[in-house]
Order: structure tokens, then C-alpha cells, then sequence
């Protein structure tokens, strides 16, 4: 026996019958170790008192790659520290990010939008007013002058914030201009539904140097027409395909987000074939990506019905499912199109971050159109999640740690899992409101596949 040694919490054993190989994935270390089939079948029903029964030059390899380790060592403790480690380094950020709402009001009335109503009431602001831009202009100056900021990155929210791309043409000049002065690196990016993608806009676009556009599509027309309508009604289907169809070429690279539920993913063929059809994807497949997101079940309102919507495990299937239906629908067109094909390839993952950048970081705010600063770009709709103004905002004052008064690595559903080091869930709002599901990673689900198909790229003879 070798009381001074243990086996890793964190190791995961795939047996590879075709290759009668054990490969052996330690998510604490990112190591990946090939074993003959008897060994690693040996090692994989082991506990830690029977480490003495293996060879030394087999133990002295393992303990190389993390996957044994010394009694002494507390692996959950050196998890908490690297969370710790990653939460001040993103504290310590040099990156200026400010996701700014020009306008909450919107010109489509999805009726699953996490952020409800965004129609106009008595009362409310309307746009991003001169004077509280001019505060935001003072933020950024103020900022810039007294910390070590070396790069500012924009995102346009909304609402809709093409309503207002006088704004953002504006705010845009404005700050590229203090940027280029002060050696700063920008970048810029938009989240719209799409509906005013015209020329004007474009041009607005490319001059405030946003380069990243994503829109929403969900799923054929009769299903995206469903429930992405305009306030009068109307479909907005063909007008986005329309406006896609146009985008001016090397400029942009997009991405078509799908709001996922068990209903779109069976419209998605009718999609695919019109996007093609208009020479959209895959024809310009180095500018156009797509992100399967869900749409998730809030205890808070703003739902559908309970069952389109899917368990963190049903998400993460889907994901699985909606890559290998895009590299089928890709592959099809290049055998008609004379192009090469792509396979779906894995990759081992980072480890895990822990914790969301822009909630943690004191130089990162979201602002609604009333000026007023959220922590989290998901409440800009939600007035009691205001915490300071803009026009004297403190970055570590009131109201900025809401969403930082937890720990990750002692949520009961995280501890105790083994893919916890390399967890890509690090939504902050999720864990404090237990509002919506956490998503839970898909190597949890998926890793004896993805393992397996790692090993047959990279190391199998």
C-alpha cells in the first residue's frame, strides 16, 4: 500500500473497444493518457489503496499527468483557489466593456423576450437622452485617465438599437476618436433582430467599426413568423433573409442566433434550404456562423409552454445534434459545389473561467436607456435591478457585487462534479436568482464520445 498517493477525483477512464486502448482524461490536469486495454480496465475499477499494486514506472507516468496525486493534496481546495485566481484577474481587467442600451423600445413583440414588455409607458425614457450620453462620455474619459484600460469594446443592446443608429454613430465617433488618441485598441459589436439591416445601416455600422452583427432567426419561416413579429403583427422572416442577402461582402461577420426549443429544431431543414436557396450559408460560410441557444424555462414570467422547453441535458443533446445537421446540410452543397467537405471535430476543453467577466469586472456596465447601470445586460429591462446612474457611478459602490456573492465551487450541483475544472457555465445571474437552469457542460454529458473522437484525430496510429 502507498498511503502517501491517491487516484484524482477528476479522472475519467473512456475504454476505445475498436483500438482495445483505455485513454484516461484527468479534467484537473487537461492531460490525456493512452493505456493497453487490461491496464487501463485494471486502473478504472481501482480505489486509492490499490495504487501499490501497479507498477512503479506505470504510478511514476500517472503521477506525471495529475491522474495520481499526493495524499496531502486537496484538489477541491486548488479548484476553489483557481476560481479565486480568475475571479481577481478578471478584476485586475484591462478591457473597458460597455453594453449600451440606445433604446429599450423595440419594434417586435417576441412573446418569449427574457426582457417582457419593451413597449413605451408613461413615464418612461425613450432613447438614451444628450445629457446622459454626455455622462457616458465623462465615464469613459474618466475611466481611461485613471486606471490602465487598454482596450474598449462596445456592444449595442436594446430593445432594438438600430432604432437609435443616430447614437450610435454618434457615441461611436466619439469614442474611436478618444481611443486613437490615447493608443487604445476598439472594438464594437450589435445584437438586432435584423428587421433594419439597409444600406444607411450598414454604412452607420462599418463607419462606428462594428464587425460583429448577430441576428436571431428561429428555425422556416412559419415557425420564426410565429413568434418573431413585428408590433403590428407581421412576419419578419423574409425581411431578415432580405437584409442578409445584402450584407456588404468582407465587411461583417455574423452570427444567426437560433432561440432553441423542441419546436424550432424540427423547422430547422426549411431554414437551412432558404438560406442557401438566397446564396446566404453556406456560400459565405467564412462571414456567417450560427449559435444554437436556448430558450429557457424563468420562474420569474415571460414563458411559453413548459414543454418546448429543454433540461440542461436535452439543451446539450440538441447542441450535439443541430452541429452534426449543420455539417450535413454544409457537406451536402460542397458535393454539388465541387468544395471540400468538413468533418465535426472536438477539441480537449479550456479550463473552466468560473464567473462572467462583465458581472465581475469593475469596467464593465451595462446601460438601459435611462442611463442607469445594470451589472448583468439581461435585467436592462427590469427598472428594480438599477443600481447607480451613470452620472456618478462608482464602479465598486452600491449595488456592483449583487451578482458576485456566491461560490461556484460550493453550489451542491458543481462540487461534487467531476467536469467542474473544465465547466463552460459561468453565467453569474444563473447561480445568484435561481431564476432559469443552469446549463450544465456537455463534456458532463458527452465526454466518453468526444474523448474517443479526440483520440482516433490526434493520437490513434
Amino acid at each position: 500500500m502507498l498511503p502517501n498517493l491517491k487516484l484524482s477525483y477528476y479522472n475519467h477512464f473512456v475504454p476505445i473497444e475498436n483500438r482495445q486502448v483505455f485513454v484516461i482524461y484527468n479534467t484537473f490536469s487537461g492531460s490525456m493518457l493512452e493505456l493497453e486495454w487490461d491496464l487501463g480496465t485494471r486502473i478504472s475499477k481501482m480505489n486509492s489503496m490499490e495504487i501499490h499494486f501497479l507498477e512503479d514506472e506505470i504510478i511514476d507516468r500517472l503521477l506525471q499527468h495529475g491522474m495520481i496525486v499526493d495524499n496531502a493534496f486537496n484538489e477541491f481546495n486548488a479548484i476553489f483557489n483557481s476560481a479565486e485566481r480568475n475571479r481577481a484577474d478578471i478584476q485586475d481587467s484591462e478591457i473597458l466593456f460597455m453594453v449600451i442600451s440606445p433604446t429599450n423600445s423595440c419594434n417586435m413583440s417576441c412573446p418569449y423576450c427574457f426582457q417582457g414588455d419593451k413597449s413605451i409607458k408613461a413615464g418612461d425614457t425613450k432613447y438614451l437622452s444628450e445629457e446622459n450620453i454626455e455622462h457616458l462620455k465623462a465615464y469613459v474619459n474618466t475611466t481611461i485617465a485613471t486606471t490602465k484600460i487598454k482596450k474598449i469594446a462596445i456592444e449595442w443592446f436594446g430593445g432594438e438599437p438600430l432604432i437609435k443608429s443616430n447614437i450610435i454613430e454618434e457615441f461611436s465617433e466619439y469614442v474611436i476618436n478618444l481611443a486613437n488618441k490615447n493608443s487604445i485598441l476598439y472594438e464594437a459589436s450589435i445584437i438586432t433582430n435584423g428587421v433594419l439591416l439597409n444600406e444607411k445601416n450598414y454604412d452607420i455600422l462599418e463607419k462606428s467599426k462594428v464587425r460583429k452583427i448577430q441576428i436571431t432567426i428561429d428555425g422556416n419561416k412559419e415557425m420564426h413568423d410565429s413568434v418573431r413579429y413585428l408590433n403590428n403583427g407581421k412576419g419578419t422572416y423574409q425581411k431578415i433573409l432580405d437584409n442578409l442577402k445584402n450584407i456588404p461582402k468582407h465587411k461583417f461577420y455574423f452570427i444567426l442566433r437560433i432561440n432553441g426549443d423542441k419546436r424550432v429544431f424540427d423547422k430547422l431543414e426549411g431554414l437551412f434550404e432558404d438560406l442557401e436557396a438566397m446564396e446566404i450559408w453556406p456560400q459565405r460560410n467564412d462571414e456567417i456562423q450560427f449559435d444554437w441557444s436556448p430558450k429557457f424555462f424563468n420562474v420569474t414570467g415571460f414563458n411559453e409552454e413548459k414543454a418546448f422547453y429543454y433540461t440542461s441535458y436535452e439543451y446539450q443533446k440538441s447542441r450535439e445534434d443541430f452541429a452534426k445537421l449543420k455539417i450535413s446540410r454544409y457537406n451536402k452543397w460542397a458535393s454539388n459545389n465541387a468544395r471540400n467537405s468538413k468533418t465535426l471535430t472536438y477539441a480537449l476543453p479550456e479550463p473552466a473561467k468560473f464567473y462572467c467577466a462583465t458581472v465581475e469586472s469593475p469596467y464593465s456596465i451595462s446601460l438601459d436607456d435611462g442611463g442607469f447601470i445594470h451589472k448583468c445586460y439581461n435585467t436592462v429591462n427590469d427598472k428594480s435591478k438599477r443600481i447607480q446612474h451613470i452620472s456618478d457611478f462608482d464602479p465598486y459602490g452600491a449595488g456592483t457585487d449583487y451578482y458576485m456573492n456566491f461560490d461556484k465551487t460550493k453550489v451542491a450541483d458543481c462540487s461534487t462534479c467531476k467536469v467542474l475544472p473544465i465547466c463552460e457555465e459561468n453565467c453569474n445571474m444563473r447561480f445568484v436568482t435561481n431564476a432559469e437552469s443552469k446549463i450544465c457542460s456537455s463534456w458532463k454529458y458527452f465526454m466518453n464520445e468526444r474523448i474517443s473522437a479526440i483520440y482516433e484525430k490526434n493520437f490513434a496510429d
